[in-house]
Order: C-alpha cells, then structure tokens, then sequence
C-alpha cells in the first residue's frame, strides 16, 4: 500500500488519559445504503486502507453524505474527537494564498488523490479509529476523513514535504496544490522539482482533478489569472439564478452567498440594508420594494464583475473610506500606470450604537474595521487614506474622547498617512465618489429624529389588588423607555386605559416625540378616539376631551388596536406594582423591574385642575456673564461685591458665539453655558433618560462636561440630584459602616442572663438527632448545648428547665432570635411563669444575640475539625468541644468559664499526662480546705472579671466607632428598609437592595 513514510510523519490521535472511551449504538441503514457502504468497505479492505478489528474500546457509526448524484462514506468521530485537544498548526489564510498565486504567467493546478488517505495512522491509534457496519468490525490504517486534527497533520506534512519551494514556485491549502511561475518559461523546471519531492515521498495526484501549465483556473474558489482575481462563475451564477426570495430562510441564503463574494463588492454592508431589516423584524416576512431593487442592484453589479489586482511586496497603498446611515465601507488600491486598481472591498453594517456615532467617528470606524480585516496589508505596505475629512487632526488630539484615543492607539502600528481626495482615477470606484456623506431616510433629507416616527404600546388594568397603567415608548433609533403608572383611587377598566393613554402621551412628548404611533389592545378606547364608536358615558367623554388635547401638542398622532398577545409589555408595566406587592416578582422579567420608571397617581386626570404658566426670562448667572460680555454691563445690586468680582474675573474664560454663551476649555471644544432650568433637564436625561444607567454623581458630571455642557455648579447639582433619585436610592450599595455608635450590653451578676439559640440541620446522627440547642451566660461565658433530633417548643422549654434553672437558678433575662419555637404562647407563659424577661433580637440584627451566634460558630468549627469524615458521630464529640471552651479563658473576662462558675480550675487531661504541681501533692483533706477558702473570694474574682469585661467593651466600642458613619434619623422620617432579611430571594441579582 504506497503512502507517505511513517517516518516522515503520521496521524496521533493524543486522547486525554481522562477521556472515557465511547462506543456508539449501532445505527441501521436502509438497503440501498447498506449495500453502498458494504461496496466502499469492500474498496477500502482491498487497498488495505482499513483492517478488520475485535475488542474496541471506541466505536463510531458510518454516516453517508450526499456526494452529486451518489453519496460518501465518513465515519462519525465526534466522540472521540470530544477526547483530542486540538492541534495548533497553522492554516495558511486564503486571501493571501491568493494574492500570491495571482499575476503568473503560468499555473498548474494539482489535487492529492485520497489525499488524508495517505498518511498513516500511528500503530497505538489505529483501533481508536474503528467503526461498526452491518460486515463487522474495522479500524483505519490510514488516516480517516472526520477526525479533529486530520487538516492540520495534513498541512504539516505540506509543510514538511515542500518547505524547500513552499511560498516560491507553490502554493498549498490542505490538499489543494498550486505551481506557479512568474515566467512560463519556468514553469518546466519548477514542475519538475515539484514532482521530484512528490515522487520521492511517495505522494500520488488525482489526475482526473490536475491541470497543468495553463494560464488561469479555480483555486481556493477564486479564478486566478494573469490578469489578476477574478470571482469563481459558480458563485456568481448562483445569485444571477437566484429569484426573489419567498421566506426568510431564502433571504438568509441569499446573504450568504453575498458575502462569499464581498472582497468584489463595493459598499456590499451598505446596499444589504434592506436584507439587514428583513432578517431582525419579528413580524410576518414581507418582501418590499426596496428589498426588490436591492436585488435587481446586486444581479446588475455581478453582471460585470471586477477583476481585483494583487499587492506586490513593498508597493504603497491607498485607500478610500464611505460612510452611510447604516454602514461603512472602503477599498484598498493600487495605481498601475496611472490607474487606481482595486485590490480588496470591505464594508461593514453598523450595529445600534455604532449608527449613533458622529460622522468623523464613524470615517475612523471605517478605517478601524479596515485594519482589523486587513491587517496582513498595513503590516507589509504604508497607506495613504484619501479623505475629505481631518482625521489626522481629529487623532492626534490629546483631548479626543476614549474612544478615538483607543482608535488612535490602533492605527498608530502601521505607517498610515492622510491625504485630502483627489479625482478619482478608474470607474470601478464610482462608488466611493460619495464619501462620508450620509443617505438620506425615507422621511426625507431634512428630517430629525424628532420628525420620524415614535411608536407607544399602552395598557390599563383595574381589579380587586389595584389599579394601574403601562407604556412602553420606543424611539426612531429603536431605545425602549418603559413607564409605569399606580392609580391611587377607583376606576373602572376602560377608565384605567383612558389614564394609561393620557399618562403615556404625556411622557412620550417629554420624552421629546412629535410623530407617535400608539398600539392599545383595548377597542372600545381605539373606535371612540377615531370617531368610530359613539362615547355614551360622561365620564368617558371627559376623557375623550383630554385625549384629543394631549393628541394637539404632537405633529401627528395615528393610534390602532392590537391584539393583547402583542401588547404583553404594557400589559405587565400596568400591573407591576401589584406583582411586585404581592411577591409576583420574580416571574416579571428583569430588565423591566430595573428600567421601568414608576409614577404614583392620586387624582384622576379628569380633575386635574390645569394651570398655564406664563413664561419669562428668569436672570441667572447666563444672563450676567452674556451682558458683561456684550457690552460690560454688571449687575444693578452694587452691593453683593463678591458676584461682581467673580463675573469680572470669570469674564475671559467664556465667549459669544451668535449670542450664546460657551465657557472655552483646556484644549478641546467649546462648552455650552445653561441657565438652571435647562441644566436640571439636561442633568435628569443623562442621569436617568433613555442612554443613561443612573450612574454616579462625579461620572455624571464628567458626561456633562464630555457632551458639551456647563455650568458653575455642575458638581454640586449632581451630588445634589443623584441623592434625590429614587431609583439610585433602591439599587444603590447597603452601606456596611455602622450607622450608630457602639452600645455594649452589660452585666455584673453570673448566670442572670442567656443568651439561646438553635443550630442545624446538622448530618443525622444516632436517635435522629440532627439539631442543637445552646445557652451561654453572659457574665461567666458558661455554655451549655444539647442534641435535639425535633426543635419543638417543649424541646426548648425541658433544656430550659433543666439545663439552666435546675443547675444555675433562675436568670433575670433570656435573649433569643424570632424562631416559631421562642414566640409560641406555651413558651412566652413558661418564662412569665417563672419571671424570666424573654428578649428577642430584630431578624435584620442577629447580632445583638451575639454572644449565642459566636458560641454556634465555636461548636461548629470544633465539630468539624474533631470529626473530619465521620459527620455522623458528632453528638458524641460535641460534650468535648463544651469541655474544651469552659476550660479555656476569655478575652472579656481573663478567666476560665469553669473558675467563675465555681471558684477553682478544673483539672484536664493533660494534667494526667504530665502530672503539676497541684496533683503531685494532692492532699484530701487540705484540698477540700483549700477549696472552702477559695469560696470566700470568688465574689472578688468576679467583680475583676466584671472589671476586665467593663474595659474589654470599652475597647471594643473604640474601635466601632472609629468605623461608624452615623446617620441620623427621627422618628418620622421617611427611610428605605434593607430587603436582604426581609425578602432575601426576591428578584435574584436584579432585586432592589
């Protein structure tokens, strides 16, 4: 069997020593196919590309694919395709192969015959290679078609086998092999030295796919000449045959074939829009005129394609930028004898910010896209970029914002110049005549943003829970602004969607519309305000009367009904104060919650009492500043010095333009100087209008200053607003600082207050016990616990009476949190029973029952780290933990829990290790003396104790309070509540704070 030496290279799979090794179910076959791969295997097994193989670890499937008017065989290896990392080598890139092979004078074109047939499988991955057909059992000697790294060992086989001529006189993408000669003359001998390696190595062609010593032909999909790149027929004739397509799955098939051929297509992005359009509505596919003469323009420019140039090594470059409404495009060229050739067309459709970008943005966007494809280009050659605009100017700037400074960044690798544009030298680049100069919409040339059309979905909703309305407003440029309404008062449904409508067209014209179309599902609503439908009722009529008024401060305003499927937005926005108070929350979704801007309305619109404002120019610091400037004239109040000082002083910074005043800056443009009322507006659209995301106060007023505006108490008025904003206030960070002042709890008596608390679920143990209940004394830090296996309020009540009053008297106080088992009635009457104060700490601040809450945390860590493994057997250990912390002295009270409860030190097991003092020479007698003295000063032991906790709470109260922010609240006060106790798993990461 010829192929290539095994020595020379072979295919290793590499699986990962993990990977589990899979055998795929057998997959039945109908006759017809089975007979067709019983055939190729029959083939293979004579040419002994496979072999016959048992005891598999892998097995894969044999899939037929359609191959013309038959089929080919491949084996399924994606499992074990799963099991390889992949290899790295790399794919040389087709547009560079093909800029090389064009402009020869001569070129064979080769094919490798079996061509991953000819590599060997290396011997210990040869069975990983097996498959199941309904004959058996067989693995591939050879390398098999399928496999995950075939096209890269393939390719450093080229690599290897022709790195002698590779790049010189041939060219090679897998299996695809190019000899190309810049002189025919040579073509003879660099054929032969080809073949010479090729016959060497064994390596055969396939002669029915071989052309050789012609002048042009298809490589890698392009037609490659001497006259340069040509795109492949085929491809063109697919879209010249193509019909108008019917569906949206047509459209996006015809896309793909035009990007195939985007390297010969000027301004392709640009004139696609339409398709563009088709392919992001989600409504109905709708095939329009505009789509239709899009198509007719693609089939007339393919008509006489271009035949693109190829870029010799060191020549210099130029290149023209366009820019439209939507896309931006270039071509990179070439000058041959004083004409410009084309070498490659890019373009690129602009996504939602990109379409809002200056014009200047959007050339450098152009340019950037360029780059970013062409990248190989500006490394090998300089550029020259034609252009009628100041780039170079606009990126050198050092004032320029991020954007174009990161941009500036970029192109400053690569030896780019600007030049203005001269005359065009070529029809070919008709179409870049039109540089940076933007298509006009279909509303017409002159028309705004404010002359296009707004669109406004709207519902109202009245029930039993409350009453509410929705908006939903979205602007030409495709922004959503959600609104949402609460009625503080009765009404009835279609009154509801009369508020909702009024209280929509109020915020859609301060949102700045002037052409709304408004979409309600509600169709008595829609015929009375067409005229359809007679309005009976008074109230309604009123209504009707405010509606046609709000209708009268807009341009135009078309409203129709809708089916309420279509309308869900609205229709949630007009119940999401209900939902939310009724913990409906999670199931709103999420972007809604957060955007949604909300509005509390009392009175009805009918009876709102309107009142005109007559408007007047109100003086401000604008007024002062533009007087001083015109004419010097200062403010007729001589006595406020201090102004009259400031404004002669502030005078040079700022200037007239027209008669508007603009403060002059360090280097970049002029800022626009507002009086307060348009600073407040232009404050609340950046801070909180459609492209704003509530952002602090200082990057609030750094976005002011950055688009243009300015006013002497920029600053402040932030700090001042973001404070008042009621949306910062319920997403903004919980402070973590304390909010008052230390205050300790103190105690002087032992075992006069306790502090209890239940622990667990803990792992089950014997009896079921999974839980524990646990007393500490606040005085002398004694702790008692008890495995529980049910929490019940008797539970607590028995470990009440037995392990605290039965062993320590009767305490003054017990403290615990708000667990059903501490407010039942059974237990608050068996504390009042015996005249114990039961205290409960607040559910938001565990805290003040700390001292329980640090002894849980204490048995837990002393549990685990005793048991390791065995979680099971912990209520055996747990006597040995309370051993341990009752015999270990306290920071608070420098003493054992042990010695303040009974007046000496108890002995430990060490002390049977490694015999003391006091148990060498233990004495009965003179112990128990000893212990009766020691009795008479336990009252001056615990007062030291009392002494020592006094300064330990003072230390601690030191160093809070350092921490603490105090905020000061009254008792009337409006406040918001942390939710994180309250309603912890409401909303997930988008819930209020």
């Amino acid at each position: 069997m010829p192929g290539i030496d095994p020595a020379l290279i072979c295919h290793k799979l590499a699986v990962r020593p993990d990977a589990r090794p899979v055998q795929q179910k057998k997959r039945y076959q109908a006759a017809e196919r089975r007979e067709f791969t019983k055939q190729e295997v029959a083939t293979l097994l004579r040419i002994r590309h496979i072999r016959p193989v048992i005891h598999v670890e892998w097995l894969a499937n044999v899939v037929l694919a359609p191959k013309g008017s038959t089929w080919r065989m491949c084996v399924d290896y994606s499992d074990l395709n799963k099991a390889c990392p992949m290899d790295p080598y790399p794919v040389p890139r087709i547009d560079l192969l093909v800029d090389e092979t064009a402009g020869c004078e001569l070129l064979s074109f080769m094919d490798a015959f079996r061509g991953y047939h000819q590599i060997f499988m290396h011997p210990d991955d040869a069975e990983k290679t097996a498959f199941v057909t309904s004959d058996g059992v067989f693995c591939y000697i050879v390398m098999p078609f399928g496999l995950k790294n075939a096209m890269a060992t393939f390719q450093r086989m080229i690599g290897i086998l022709f790195k002698e001529v590779l790049g010189v006189t041939m060219e090679a993408y897998v299996d695809d092999i190019l000899i190309k000669s810049r002189k025919k003359e040579d073509h003879v001998r660099d054929m032969e030295r080809v073949f010479g390696i090729m016959q060497k190595a064994n390596m055969r062609l396939n002669p029915k796919k071989c052309a050789f010593a012609v002048k042009g032909g298809k490589f890698l999909g392009y037609m490659m000449s001497e006259r340069g790149i040509e795109p492949n027929p085929e491809k063109v004739k697919a879209i010249m045959d193509m019909e108008a397509p019917r569906n949206l799955k047509e459209v996006q098939k015809l896309t793909g074939r035009l990007a195939a051929l985007s390297r010969f297509m000027a301004k392709l992005a640009d004139r696609a829009i339409p398709f563009f359009q088709i392919m992001k509505k989600a409504n109905p596919f709708e095939w329009t005129a505009e789509c239709q003469a899009a198509f007719e323009e693609f089939k007339l420019y393919l008509s006489s394609p271009l035949v693109l140039a190829k870029a010799d090594p060191g020549e210099h470059l130029y290149m023209y930028l366009a820019v439209a409404d939507l896309a931006v495009s270039s071509v990179l060229l070439k000058e041959d004898e004083g004409v410009q050739r084309p070498i490659y067309f890019v373009s690129k459709a602009l996504n939602g910010p990109e379409t809002r970008y200056t014009l200047m943005e959007k050339t450098i966007l152009a340019l950037i896209a360029t780059i970013k494809r062409l990248a190989p280009y500006f490394q090998a050659h300089p550029v020259t970029i034609y252009t009628t605009q100041p780039l170079a100017t606009i990126l050198r700037n050092p004032m320029a914002s991020g954007r174009i400074t990161k941009w500036s960044l970029l192109i400053g690798q690569y030896e780019i110049d600007f030049k203005p544009r001269p005359t065009i030298k070529g029809q070919a680049l008709a179409d870049f005549i039109a540089e940076c100069t933007a298509r006009s919409t279909e509303e017409g040339a002159d028309g705004g943003v404010h002359d296009q059309w707004w669109e406004m979905y709207v519902d109202g909703a009245s029930s039993n829970k409350g009453c509410g309305g929705g908006a939903v407003i979205t602007c030409p440029e495709g922004f959503k602004a959600y609104y949402s309404v609460q009625f503080d008062f009765k009404v009835t449904n279609n009154e509801a969607e009369y508020e909702a409508l009024i209280a929509g067209l109020k915020y859609a014209k301060a949102l700045g519309a002037s052409r709304l179309k408004v979409r309600s599902d509600s169709q008595l609503v829609v015929s009375q305000i067409n005229g359809s439908a007679e309005v009976r009722e008074e109230r309604l009529k009123a209504y009707k009367e405010l509606v046609e008024e709000e209708i009268g401060r807009f341009e135009q305003v078309v409203i129709d009904q809708i089916p309420r499927i279509e309308n869900s937005e609205a229709d949630i926005l007009s119940k999401l104060e209900c939902a939310v108070r009724d913990d409906h929350a999670p199931g709103i979704p999420a972007h809604i919650q957060k955007f949604a801007q909300k509005e509390i309305l009392t009175t009805p619109a009918t009876m709102v009492v309107r009142v005109d404002a007559v408007s007047y120019a109100v003086p401000s610091w604008v007024t002062d500043l533009t007087n001083y400037l015109k004419d010097g004239t200062l403010p007729n109040d001589k006595n406020d010095v201090y102004n009259l000082t400031c404004i002669q002083r502030r005078a040079p910074m700022f200037e007239l333009v027209d008669g508007q005043l603009y403060k002059k800056t360090f280097g970049g443009p002029y800022l626009k100087c507002l009086p307060p009322d348009q600073a407040a507006a232009v404050m609340e659209e950046i801070h909180e209008g459609i492209c704003s995301s509530h952002q602090g106060p200082k990057t609030l007023a750094r976005k002011i200053i950055l688009q243009g505006y300015y006013w002497p108490t920029i600053q402040q008025d932030c700090f001042g607003h973001t404070k008042k904003c009621k949306i910062c206030q319920l997403y903004a960070p919980v402070p973590g600082r304390p909010a008052t002042f230390y205050t300790p709890m103190t105690i002087s008596l032992p075992f006069a207050r306790w502090g209890i608390d239940l622990l667990g679920p803990l792992p089950t143990a014997t009896g079921g016990r999974k839980y524990i209940i646990v007393g500490i004394d606040y005085f002398t830090k004694w702790v008692e616990a008890e495995p529980l296996a049910s929490i019940t309020e008797f539970q607590c009540q028995r470990f009440v009476w037995q392990n605290i009053i039965c062993r320590f008297g009767l305490p003054e106080q017990v403290i615990t949190d708000n667990g059903r088992q501490f407010v039942s009635k059974n237990f608050e009457e068996f504390l009042t029973r015996w005249g114990i104060k039961h205290s409960r700490a607040s559910v938001a601040y565990p805290q003040a029952n700390g001292q329980v809450e640090n002894m849980n945390r204490t048995i837990m860590d002393g549990i685990k780290k005793k048991l390791e493994d065995y979680a099971s057997t912990w209520p055996e250990q747990l006597n040995y933990v309370l051993w341990t912390y009752r015999t270990t002295p306290r920071t608070a009270t420098g003493e054992t829990p042990f010695a303040l409860s009974y007046g000496f030190q108890a002995k430990v097991p060490t002390e049977v290790l490694v015999p003391t003092h006091r148990t060498i020479h233990y004495d009965p007698e003179q112990n128990e003396d000893n212990l009766r003295v020691e009795l008479h000063f336990i009252e001056e032991r615990r007062d030291l104790s009392a002494l020592r906790m006094e300064e330990y709470h003072r230390a601690t109260k030191r160093y809070v309070d350092k921490q603490a922010k105090i905020r000061s609240i009254e008792v009337g006060d409006l406040v918001l509540r942390n939710r994180e106790k309250s309603k912890p798993l409401e909303g997930g990461k988008m819930s209020k704070n």
